[in-house]
């Protein structure tokens, strides 16, 4: 008999503790994948008069500044959620838009300030601002915002 087998004689726990190991690596593995899901799904939804809409959330400066330009197509239950690290003016344009929006600037609460809709590509290089600072801006297709009844002063769910 080799040392290594005398070592591993008598101590019952290493194939008593292999199943509790591969239970924790199992779990410890599915938590992993959970929060990688989480993190990569980028998006939320947004609730109004029974709509739902599948926002596409957008935080970074480069991503912000083109939006849905370039895109050929919003699916109807789609839209775009910008996210500002500061309230203030927030200025919009239709640069390399294909299709006509709707724009709904919100605050912190997530109170509508502002609505612009059916907004055409054809009118970029035109800038649409509110007058009162904003937090988000959430970008829907024409006619979307009358569809699903969302007006100035009304709180957002998102």
């Amino acid at each position: 008999m080799s040392i290594l087998n005398k070592m591993h004689r008598g101590h019952g726990e290493k194939t008593e503790s292999a199943p509790k190991f591969w239970l924790i690596g199992a779990l410890i593995l599915l938590i992993l994948i959970s929060v990688l899901v989480a993190l990569h799904s980028n998006g939320t939804v947004l609730n109004a008069d029974g709509e739902q809409f599948k926002l596409e959330v957008e935080t970074s400066p480069a991503g912000q500044a083109k939006g849905l330009g370039g895109r050929s197509s919003l699916p109807q239950d789609k839209g775009m959620l910008f996210v500002f690290p500061t309230v203030a003016i927030q200025c919009f344009w239709m640069k390399d838009m294909k299709f006509p929006i709707d724009m709904i600037w919100t605050n912190p609460t997530k109170q509508v300030v502002h609505i612009q809709a059916n907004v055409s590509p054809s009118t970029y290089p035109n800038t649409f601002c509110p007058s009162t600072p904003a937090k988000y801006v959430i970008e829907l297709n024409a006619g979307a915002t009358a569809r699903a009844n969302i007006t100035t002063s009304q709180t957002l769910n998102f």
